[in-house]
């Protein structure tokens, strides 16, 4: 009588070893590869570029400081320089801003009808870490740069951080590059006016444009650093 219910429990439990091996070799292989489609590795996901991020803050046909914005275009590049494919989590737009202007020629005879540009990129970034997008994009500069012709300058004078990207090919352009707090700006404008030859007055509308941009902007004049 004892040894009956030994007997049925190792029944039992060969029925049980036989069962599960019946459903295991017979699974339907669609369904185990839906299984292993559907596993979040999060390591391996890059994040979505477009996800947790606030859109260009100028907008065309804005009105900047008497200039205009022309035109906007998403792009990968800063200054059409510096290609930052590779940092992940953000978003970099190109705005043209023009002004007409008039200005008197050499002899002061009369005045000539102008106009004054300046490119704008915004680099938008995850919150909080406007620093570390600062960072990673001065490293890329860096890397991408000659040394020789092509040099930076950090400046500190200009919202949180900033520098201005020195290119001999280009002396009369000045490029600066600004954060202010989780987002960089970029500006690209004339030292002259190419028509008049006559000093431009970008510069100052720069400076104005990055005291608009910070919070809680109070009236400054930084003066402009020797080396641009």
């Amino acid at each position: 009588m004892k040894k009956l219910p030994l007997t049925l429990i190792i029944l039992v439990i060969l029925a049980l070893f036989v069962s599960a091996d019946y459903f295991l070799n017979n699974l339907d292989s669609d369904v185990a590869v839906n299984e292993i489609k559907n596993i979040n590795v999060s390591a391996d996901s890059k994040p979505d570029k477009d996800s947790g991020f606030i859109d260009a803050y100028y907008k065309v046909n804005d009105d900047v400081l008497g200039y205009k914005v022309i035109s906007q275009v998403k792009t990968s590049q800063i200054f059409e320089k510096i290609d930052l494919n590779s940092l992940n989590n953000i978003n970099i737009y190109r705005n043209r801003l023009e002004k007409s202007i008039s200005q008197t020629t050499t002899d002061k005879s009369q005045a000539v009808p102008t106009s004054e540009t300046i490119y704008t990129y915004e680099i938008h970034g995850p919150k909080n870490q406007g620093s570390l997008t600062y960072l990673h994009t001065k490293l890329q500069f860096i890397a991408q740069i000659n040394g020789v012709n092509e040099t930076i300058n950090e400046v500190d004078t200009y919202g949180h951080n900033s520098f201005f990207f020195n290119d001999d090919n280009y002396k009369n352009t000045s490029f600066l590059l600004t954060q202010i707090n989780d987002d960089l700006y970029g500006f690209q404008f004339n030292k002259t006016n190419p028509e008049t030859g006559e000093d431009s007055n970008s510069y100052e509308d720069v400076k104005k444009m990055i005291n608009n941009l910070m919070p809680n902007a109070q009236p400054s004049t930084p003066e402009q650093p020797k080396s641009q």
